[in-house]
């Protein structure tokens, strides 16, 4: 029965991402493993992006980043959930980068490993990949996915420390104390695997580290650059590419920064600098409009037109409806540029519509007014002057003779301004005076 082990990262001081100068939009999701944790705390992507004129494109790991994570880890539900999690709070993730199955190889293959045994440790291996890869793209169909995994390790220049007492010769003697040779041959086994497995599938890339540890730091006899990757798969990473533990000395499979800014680079090269194309010109046609009670899109142009683009406002997709300001994002998938602004709302003007009539008898009659507002909110009125009293919306003379002057009023609310008041004048007549007039007019 195949074992599932974890090979479990030595604590380590955790490092706080630096805040960006400039305007920066998460859209690079790391998940995985150690190396995914450590090239998040190390800011790997963070420096070679920005070297390299992707410095728009802002990188996250905090919730999605484990050391001593396995693949077959990552496709349990609970896992699954945390990926899900980030890409909801984040509709501006466009790229996820996924480092995982290093810890299912070291926990389970070993030199005495059979062709068909090594076989079996891989299918298992690429079905988890195919699963987390899967639940990524049915969440977002539109991300696209790079898989990124490991240099070779290094067993032999690594055995005078504490860290090879406390770990890495355990790990080596359960992996059947291999030469460079083996287990870098069964790294490029696994490596030729996810090629195989990435193939055919557009949404999903595979970029190859192995080897470029060897090529950047040099080898004896092979100074750097001269040993093009897969490099000598005879031969461990340098040890100038092992991460040094305070206190504990050499890692025998974790890279330092500099290596680790190494595989980032490479990175690049391989896929994000095509990935983030650059020269997308982006503007907003106007960042103010008026209330309508329906969903609100900020308008934008670009050049080329008509890319597809995740506008986020607050860091919500859906379009607001209510006044108000909303912090906007545009990205377009694609691209490495980004827009954001502040997107206002405005309250919408409202009108009234108030007719009275023409006169009152100076009955104690009451007479109900009657408005409305193109808004739909209520009408209040007021007595602004007159022979009469009013009790919300009903009017009542007094029983003087005189003019009654109304007010129509409608104060506003977060989406409506306040309406200009309407006022009406009322006539308040005798009503025998009246009745004579209309009926007993004098003959000439």
């Amino acid at each position: 029965m195949m074992r599932r082990a974890t090979l479990v990262l030595i604590a380590v001081g955790l490092l706080v991402p630096a805040i960006a100068a400039w305007a920066q939009v998460e859209r690079f999701l790391i998940v995985g493993d150690s190396w995914a944790e450590e090239q998040w705390l190390d800011e790997s992507h963070e420096r070679v992006f920005g070297a390299t004129g992707l410095n728009s494109v802002g990188v996250s790991g905090e919730l999605t980043t484990t050391s001593g994570s396995t693949a077959a880890d990552w496709v349990m539900p609970d896992q699954l959930l945390r990926i899900g999690a980030a890409l909801a709070l984040n509709p501006h993730f466009d790229t996820v980068q996924l480092t995982i199955g290093g810890n299912d190889f070291l926990g389970a293959w070993n030199t005495g490993y059979t062709e068909a045994q090594f076989d079996e440790l891989i299918g298992w291996i690429i079905q988890d990949i195919e699963a987390v890869t899967t639940y990524i793209l049915n969440q977002r169909p539109d991300i696209r996915i790079v898989i990124s995994l490991y240099d070779y390790p290094n067993f032999e220049d690594t055995r005078d420390s504490l860290i090879w007492l406390g770990l890495c010769s355990d790990l080596w003697g359960d992996l059947g104390e291999p030469t460079p040779l083996q287990v870098n041959s069964a790294a490029i086994e696994l490596v030729d695997a996810v090629d195989a497995f990435v193939d055919g599938r557009p949404s999903i890339d595979h970029v190859r580290h192995l080897g470029r540890a060897q090529n950047f730091f040099g080898l004896p006899g092979s100074p750097p650059g001269s040993l093009p990757p897969p490099g000598d798969s005879s031969s461990p990473s340098p040890v100038e590419a092992m991460r040094v533990r305070s206190f504990l000395g050499v890692d025998c499979f974790h890279f330092n920064d500099d290596a680790y800014d190494v595989l980032i680079g490479n990175l690049v090269d391989g896929f994000a600098r095509d990935r983030y194309a650059e020269g997308l010109v982006m503007s907003f046609d106007t960042l103010e409009t008026f209330y309508s009670g329906k969903p609100q899109t900020v308008p934008v142009s670009m050049t080329p037109p008509e890319q597809a683009t995740i506008v986020s406002y607050d860091g919500l997709v859906d379009e607001p409806v209510d006044a108000g300001s909303y912090s906007v994002v545009v990205t377009a998938p694609g691209w490495r540029e980004s827009l954001s602004g502040v997107f206002t709302i405005l309250p919408a003007p409202q009108t009234i519509d108030f007719q009275v009539p023409e006169q009152l008898f100076n009955d104690p009659v009451p007479t109900v007014l009657t408005a409305s507002a193109d808004s739909g909110l209520s009408v209040d009125f007021a007595l602004i002057a007159g022979p009469a009293t009013l009790d919300g919306d009903e009017l009542t003379p007094t029983g003087a003779i005189g003019s009654i002057v109304v007010e129509a009023r409608q104060a506003g609310n977060n989406n409506w301004q306040a309406a200009a008041p309407i006022q009406r004048v009322i006539e308040v007549v005798e009503r025998d005076a009246a009745v004579f007039e209309d009926r007993f007019e004098v003959s000439p």
